[in-house]
């Protein structure tokens, strides 16, 4: 199966047709990476500046060349020679925009994190879908940790809290929640769905400290989730989770957490079911939208829309 690729200004590029070119070479997949457009406007921003942004993109550009997939000149190009689609440049802003190609022609279709920066145009895209009958998913590697399904149900119960955190890196065109808040935000989101409870944010309220975001969610049965995503102490990500019966605490082991993103996207590809619907990924744009909203407010709490 022939994947095509839309961005290069995301070191996903390279590491998603590596891993997919391992997968396929190990009999794995019948998946491969084989063309990629680059639509322009490259926005990766470095800490070091503008000239270090320019060079990481060249050289992503030049890896992904190296492993075998054939940049083409337009859109239209790449749609003609791929069963399936990954949506990968960086700027969530336009992932609305270069998502409409593959979907309305009813193809397979990964959109990297962040799905949009906007709820509206998260809805636009979720009722394109439809219409169309394409699937379509997003997901942060931090959906895929080993150590959620490593939790005990068993000794959990029910859970009725998560204490979280994570790393809360920044971006100018991402503001607050939208670059890193989601990995976070998907990872709670991971925990209460293989618990069995689902979603349902009611409300949130967040604050934007000079180091640090911090994050609460009510949800509509009562639950609750606190998340912290700090830029001073080291990178890391894990969870406090509190059940009726006992606690379980973890950090993220992240060497197998790419891996285990990739396989589910290969499967997709294949014809499987999306590791995650689509519409949980649009509350979860929901969830961020209101946080960045609450932060503006100074803390204030701001209530959630129901996603149908």
């Amino acid at each position: 199966m022939r994947i095509g690729a839309i961005g290069i200004d995301s070191s996903h590029l390279p590491e998603f047709t590596k891993r997919i070119k391992a997968l396929n070479a190990e009999g794995k997949t019948p998946c491969r990476v084989t063309h990629f457009w680059d639509p322009g406007r490259h926005e990766w921003q470095h800490p070091e500046g503008q000239e270090r942004s320019r060079q990481d993109v060249e050289n992503w550009r030049k890896t992904t060349t190296e492993l075998g997939a054939r940049q083409v000149e337009s859109l239209d190009e790449l749609l003609k020679n791929v069963d399936g689609v990954m949506v990968l440049n960086i700027n969530g802003h336009r992932h609305l925009e270069l998502s409409v190609g593959p979907i309305v022609r009813g193809m397979p279709t990964y959109i990297d994190k962040p799905l949009t920066c906007s709820l509206d145009q998260a809805r636009s895209l979720l009722s394109m879908t439809r219409q169309y009958k394409a699937r379509c998913y997003s997901a942060s590697s931090l959906r895929f940790v080993a150590e959620i399904p490593a939790l005990s149900r068993e000794k959990l119960g029910s859970i009725v809290a998560i204490d979280a955190f994570g790393n809360g890196e920044q971006l100018e065109m991402m503001p607050h929640l939208w670059h890193y808040g989601c990995h976070s935000i998907e990872m709670v989101d991971a925990i209460f769905r293989w618990s069995g409870q689902g979603a349902g944010v009611a409300r949130v309220s967040a604050l934007a400290l000079e180091g640090q975001h911090l994050l609460d969610m009510e949800y509509r049965d009562g639950r609750f989730a606190r998340i912290r995503m700090d830029r001073q102490g080291a990178w890391a990500f894990g969870a406090t989770v509190h059940g009726k019966q006992g606690v379980q605490q973890f950090v993220v082991d992240f060497a197998p957490v790419y891996s285990r993103l990739v396989e589910g996207m290969v499967r997709f590809f294949e014809g499987g079911a999306a590791p995650v619907d689509l519409r949980d990924i649009v509350e979860n744009v929901a969830v961020m939208e209101a946080g960045n909203r609450s932060i503006a407010l100074g803390g204030d709490w701001v209530e959630v829309p129901v996603i149908e």
